[in-house]
């Protein structure tokens, strides 16, 4: 268990980064999701013991984490968004230059991880001539070395092909039967294809902490459609959020969030969890003004 109590981080003196943030967090996928600036990248640093908060307590299993980050870090796979490898190491010495750290001494299961992320081909290639979708699984394989019971990773699929992504998701989900795993991405298929949980941040603070169809069904009877002459769009478009806008012939196909039906021939319509999310932040937008 991973328990997140009040946890506040301040950036020199002034700028909270997070605000009072708490989470009770166990073995599963948890999918953090927020717009840019929103907190996910400084919470991802503060559980991997990177940084530490200004204020509050993480602890692991009962046992606080910033007095004792070891206790973390040996149990910790970790993967940043911004992933560099070093020029001169095939991907084979990549892993064992990181299992070395990690003391990891099992040959084996290098090997297994690379046949896992499809490199066990690319084992001694240099894998600075990797193309972004390698390096990625590469990095993937790099935080599951120490067989983690925790697994943080900032935009897994990032540079990854269609079928790659799915492989990933199929893994992370594998990954969440009996460990924790926290994924931040800003492809929301992704999630919904993986997490159980969505922690969604906005300007530092926790904002919710439900399921994807928890999310799905408080959405639901506010995504409206309709098909509106240029002028009418026009009209409605500073009076609604507008979620997507497509030009069909000579109207335009409108989807939108609203909490009433905002036009005589809207329909509602079944939302997507993208735009779920995105009516959620309109409907608190509309609360903070």
């Amino acid at each position: 268990m991973l328990s997140i109590q009040e946890v506040v981080k301040v950036h020199g003196g002034k700028l909270r980064a997070l605000d009072g943030v708490s989470l009770d967090l166990g073995p599963g996928v948890v999918g953090l999701v927020g717009h840019n600036g929103a907190g996910k990248s400084t919470l991802m640093q503060l559980l991997a013991t990177l940084s530490r908060p200004t204020s509050g307590r993480i602890l692991l299993d009962g046992q606080c984490i910033v007095a004792k980050p070891e206790a973390m870090r040996r149990r910790l796979g970790y993967l940043p968004q911004d992933f560099g490898v070093p020029a001169h190491l095939t991907a084979l010495e990549f892993l064992q230059y990181f299992a070395a750290l990690k003391g990891v001494r099992d040959p084996a299961r290098i090997q297994r991880l690379l046949e896992l992320v499809n490199l066990h081909e690319q084992a001694h290639r240099m894998a600075a001539g990797f193309s972004g979708g390698m390096r990625q699984r590469l990095g993937i394989a790099q935080a599951l070395l120490n067989n983690p019971d925790v697994l943080i990773v900032d935009e897994p699929t990032a540079g990854l092909d269609p079928e790659e992504r799915l492989r990933f998701r199929k893994l992370l989900s594998e990954i969440g039967f009996s460990k924790l795993v926290i994924v931040s991405t800003h492809i929301v298929s992704d999630i919904e294809n993986m997490a159980q949980r969505l922690a969604i941040l906005r300007q530092g603070k926790l904002v919710a902490f439900d399921t994807p169809e928890q999310l799905l069904q408080g959405a639901r009877g506010r995504i409206w459609t309709a098909l509106l002459e240029p002028a009418h769009y026009e009209e409605l478009r500073d009076q609604v959020h507008v979620l997507h806008a497509q030009r069909q012939g000579e109207r335009i196909q409108v989807r939108m969030a609203h909490g009433q039906q905002p036009c005589h021939d809207a329909q509602l319509g079944e939302p997507s969890l993208e735009e779920a999310l995105m009516a959620q932040r309109y409907a608190l937008h509309a609360v903070a003004a």
